[in-house]
């Protein structure tokens, strides 16, 4: 039951941002790639060092949120632009015969499919409260 609560909820995140993006002025999302490569780039290294310092210390501590909930918004937003690419890409693709190649909306799903995995992975992370075990 709390499983498919779950679910619903990742659902929930994932399609009120695909209708953001869908709804949103055109190209109002696909401005932010530098920015969100930046993101990542920060998601990556705070992941990395939380390799080498343990979440007990402070600086662990701190680079495990900006891993989780940095990451969550990171994700978000690249959930935002995958989608308006797609659209972008649907759009602009010529519709003739004789075109390079024809569009191809499941390789352009793949990457709103890996935000959804990460978004998801994020999620039951935090609600897991991280593995630890907490004392009440």
């Amino acid at each position: 039951m709390i499983a498919i609560l779950f679910i619903n909820f990742i659902i929930t995140i994932v399609g009120g941002l695909s209708t953001i993006a869908l709804c949103a002025p055109s190209e109002k999302f696909l401005y932010m790639g530098g920015t969100l490569g930046m993101g990542l780039g920060a998601v990556i290294v705070a992941s990395l060092g939380g390799m080498f310092f343990p979440p007990t210390t402070t600086l662990g501590a701190g680079l495990y949120s900006i891993s989780m909930y940095g990451g969550l918004v990171v994700f978000g937003l690249f959930m935002l632009y995958d989608t308006q690419k797609i659209i972008k890409n649907a759009e602009h693709h010529p519709m003739d015969a004789y075109a390079m190649e024809p569009f191809d909306p499941v390789n352009n799903a793949i990457g709103v499919y890996l935000d959804t995995i990460n978004i998801f992975i994020r999620i039951a992370m935090l609600l897991a409260g991280g593995g630890g075990k907490r004392k009440r």
